[in-house]
């Protein structure tokens, strides 16, 4: 049975504002999974900073100048290994010159956005599809004596939260539909058991039927009001003074 107009008038603000309800929080939860998600990759790329700058600098303690460190491209070959998704991981020195380079994009390890960068201690780039983080290396006494560089693709990251936002939408869209269905019916539900209980009192008080029958009391309703006003009018036109 198909719902009454009056049912689908008192179900659409509702299913309306459910709709935007639960967009909206999708829309938000998608957003704070991607910040949340991208806090966490770039904080374990900053430890994996660390860490190469710890082993950079205990190094220099010992008084091993920087391009003279034997395993040094070693330890950025590994760290590549570890993460398919770091592009490149460099040492700069002072010069902006790569010292030490390992993945296939470490030619391009210092342009000059990235040499603006380097004064900073720890610093970060954001760019469409990559994030690049920096680690200045001091010798002792907090001389600078070079930059780690490490370029970390987020293709991945970004699928993943665009995979969990696709099956929220479905989910949310599936909870529309079906708060949809719900709410219509059972709003209908509700009206037709208010207009069978008028029918019921209009019976035993012997007034006209509520429902179809009301447009057929409309009805006569307007034909007495045009009979009534034919009715004055004819009145008003005997009593005018020209019809004497």
């Amino acid at each position: 049975m198909a719902p009454s107009r009056l049912s689908l008038f008192i179900a659409a603000p509702i299913v309306l504002v459910s709709a935007l309800a639960l967009g909206l929080g999708v829309a938000l939860q998608a957003d704070r999974l991607d910040d949340t998600t991208r806090a966490i990759e770039e904080s374990r790329l900053r430890f994996t900073l660390d860490d190469l700058r710890e082993r950079f600098e205990a190094r220099m303690a010992l008084g091993l100048p920087l391009k003279a460190m034997p395993d040094a491209a070693a330890a950025l070959e590994r760290e590549l290994r570890r993460d398919p998704d770091i592009v490149f991981i460099s040492v700069i020195d002072n010069a902006a010159a790569p010292v030490f380079r390992a993945g296939a994009g470490a030619a391009d390890a210092d342009p000059p956005a990235l040499r603006r960068q380097a004064a900073a201690r720890d610093w970060l780039l954001r760019e469409p599809g990559f994030v690049t983080l920096g680690a200045r290396l001091s010798r002792p006494g907090g001389v600078p004596a070079g930059t780690l560089l490490l370029r970390h693709a987020t293709q991945r990251q970004a699928g993943a939260v665009a995979m969990v936002t696709r099956e929220l939408t479905l989910a949310t869209v599936c909870a529309v539909l079906l708060t949809t269905f719900c709410i219509v019916f059972g709003v209908d539900l509700l009206v037709r058991r208010m207009d069978g209980m008028l029918a019921r009192m209009n019976e035993i008080l012997g007034l006209p039927q509520c429902g179809d029958g009301a447009a057929a009391l409309v009805g006569d309703v307007n034909q007495t009001a045009a009979g009534a006003l034919h009715d004055l009018a004819a009145a008003r036109d005997t009593l005018a003074p020209g019809a004497r």
